[in-house]
């Protein structure tokens, strides 16, 4: 049989498998075919989008400034929630009722191998109490957070006074389907509670089932902060542009190794890490970000910096001009800045100072000084701008203020100072037990001053104060001063044992610290102790408590100044279980950001900038030219 007949009297099984592989080829080179075309369309657009972005980055008339192409995301403070337990109560503590926080904490103590939990959680030495923290932006894994801490409704707990708050894990908490559920760890929380005196929260009574630890959570990670590209803009070249004007102007030093602040990971999204000084007032930062210039020549920014000359000066937009002079950086900015001091506008002045500072400006110290000294409503940022800036000059007038008769500047100059450096021999204290600090200020003007915030310490400006006392006082349930002979006073405080310790001293208010400590009284009892015996009109020296917020530790500060800064932000936090507490004081302490101040009129929205550029002003639109279409592809 020739070969012709061989092939077409194949087996039947062998021709089908032929035509199947066949097809299978034909089917391949059809997919490729589909593949290739859609890949050439998606490659065809890329090139249109290029095209299109080099083309608007030469144009006159495009966006100058980040903030016109890129909004800011983790600006919002983060609430971190838990529900714990409230040891050490002398019999105040409650049976906590079944549901799902029960359910909720037995699981915990069981995890931690609490023998009998069920016991343990009814005991009248404990109470269910709910934590609430809150995370600023740029804050790092390891800050110290102040904690809220309010007794569980499902707790018959009487007074928390006394109570420690066992260590516990802090995390977005939500109710899904009739069940408690968290995410992983944000921060860790324990330590002593201390009740906020009436004279404090100004209520008529005090409130027992409500208080903070002080200083008393660390928070586990930190917190991611960006820029979200806005869609008509996100490219690689645009994404390129930003990334190089942040870190042209913006880096520092980490462990001896220097860091950028701008990191692009797509062509929509920029990581930020704050300089250090910046963490100071992440909004300022974010905004002065925001007011960078990007993909700019050198011809450019001068038109811009000509453009905030005469913005500047105008208080309508002296604060958008101050941040894109401080992004500027250079000395002919410096220059333009100084020269807002002389304004006869206080905003203007302060907003000039404010970012001369930022830029190390011993110009800025004198502005800073009048403008805290004179107007509260700047105050917190005054001392913040002397904080940041590194010129030795800016240490003194800290200094100088610690002599100021208001209560409220003296203390945030000594704060200011520790910020500047912890290691300050005129803020370092002394350890009284290990429940709080002491330090003693030398002045001429007392001022007895007690901390609420950051850290639990008591501040003494100038000698030792003198106490009166005729009567018995009970600052807490276990505590008690009593007048003795021979100018002394009698100190009692009764253990958690049952066991009675007290301890005779002297009139004067270091001795009775000293005395405090020596028989293990806790923070919440020395904070009673001088409320009480100010109340009493027993101290030769004013007694200002917590004198630096405008907020009571208890609530979320922050909000309300960062609230207006992303206003496209999606919120993927569940909204917390633990009540905040309304605002218990009205301080003046805020440096959660720039934020428009009182005497303002004018800017619509505290997201910087408000949609132009200073350059705008200045520039003719005309077409781009071929070389400058070339030199956008180097840049």
């Amino acid at each position: 049989m020739d070969r012709a007949n061989r092939f077409y009297r194949l087996d039947p099984r062998v021709l089908c498998a032929t035509i199947l592989v066949g097809g299978i080829v034909i089917a391949c080179f059809a997919g490729c075919s589909s593949w290739m075309s859609k890949n050439r369309e998606k490659d065809n657009q890329f090139v249109k989008d290029t095209k299109r972005i080099q083309q608007l980055l030469v144009d006159p008339d495009r966006p100058r400034l980040i903030g016109e192409v890129a909004n800011s995301l983790g600006m919002r403070p983060a609430s971190y929630d838990a529900f714990a337990i409230a040891a050490s109560l002398p019999g105040t503590g409650g049976i906590v009722r079944p549901g799902v926080q029960r359910d909720w904490i037995l699981a915990e103590l069981r995890v931690r191998a609490i023998d009998n939990p069920e016991g343990f959680l009814d005991d009248k030495s404990t109470a269910l109490v709910k934590l609430h923290i809150t995370a600023n932006p740029f804050d790092t894994k390891g800050d110290v957070v102040d904690v809220a801490v309010e007794n569980s409704t499902e707790s018959l707990a009487t007074n928390l006074t006394e109570g420690y708050v066992l260590e516990s894990r802090l995390a977005e908490i939500a109710m899904l389907s009739g069940q408690l559920k968290s995410s992983e760890p944000k921060g860790t929380a324990s330590g002593e509670i201390v009740i906020l005196p009436t004279s404090y929260t100004r209520q008529a009574e005090l409130n027992p089932l409500q208080g903070i630890v002080v200083g008393g959570a660390r928070l586990k990670q930190d917190q991611p902060v960006g820029l979200r590209i806005e869609s008509e803009f996100r490219h690689v070249i645009v994404t390129k542009a930003i990334e190089k004007a942040i870190n042209d102007r913006y880096f520092f030093k980490d462990s001896n190794r220097q860091k950028m602040v701008a990191e692009g990971t797509s062509d929509w999204y920029l990581g930020i890490t704050a300089v250090p000084k910046y963490k100071h007032d992440a909004a300022h930062f974010m905004s002065v970000i925001k007011c960078t210039g990007f993909a700019e020549t050198a011809d450019e920014q001068q038109e811009r910096l000509l453009g905030c000359r005469k913005l500047l000066m105008d208080p309508a937009t002296s604060r958008r001009a101050a941040a894109e002079l401080e992004a500027i950086g250079t000395d002919a900015a410096k220059a333009t800045l100084i020269n807002g001091l002389t304004s006869a506008n206080k905003e203007v002045r302060f907003y000039s100072a404010y970012s001369l500072a930022y830029l190390d400006s011993k110009e800025s110290i004198p502005a800073l000084v009048e403008l805290a000294q004179t107007t509260p409503e700047a105050r917190a940022l005054c001392l913040t701008g002397l904080v940041v800036n590194d010129d030795s000059s800016a240490r003194e007038a800290l200094e100088q203020l610690l002599q100021e008769p208001d209560p409220d500047l003296r203390f945030g100059a000594f704060r200011a100072i520790r910020l500047r450096n912890p290691t300050d021999l005129t803020v370092k204290g002394e350890a009284l037990g290990k429940n709080f600090q002491f330090v003693q200020v030398p002045s001429s003007i007392p001022l007895l001053a007690v901390s609420l915030q950051k850290q639990p310490e008591v501040v003494l400006f100038g000698d030792s104060i003198a106490v009166s006392l005729f009567t018995p006082i009970a600052p807490t349930q276990l505590l008690t001063l009593s007048p003795m002979f021979d100018d002394q006073i009698k100190i009692a405080k009764k253990q958690p044992s049952g066991e009675m310790r007290t301890l005779v001293v002297s009139k004067d208010v270091v001795s009775i610290l000293r005395g405090l400590a020596n028989i293990q009284a806790t923070y919440n009892d020395v904070v009673h102790t001088l409320d009480q015996l100010a109340l009493n009109q027993g101290l030769a020296s004013p007694l200002a408590i917590n004198p630096m917020h405008n907020q009571s530790p208890l609530t979320d500060a922050s909000n309300q100044t960062a609230n207006s800064l992303e206003e496209s932000e999606e919120v993927t936090v569940a909204k917390s279980l633990v009540h905040q507490p309304s605002s218990l004081s009205s301080k003046w302490w805020s440096t959660i950001g720039l934020q428009k101040m009182p005497w303002s009129k004018t800017s619509k929205s505290e997201s910087l900038p408000d949609g132009t550029s200073a350059a705008k002003d200045l520039s003719a639109k005309r077409e781009p030219s071929d070389e400058e279409l070339a030199a956008t592809l180097n840049r």
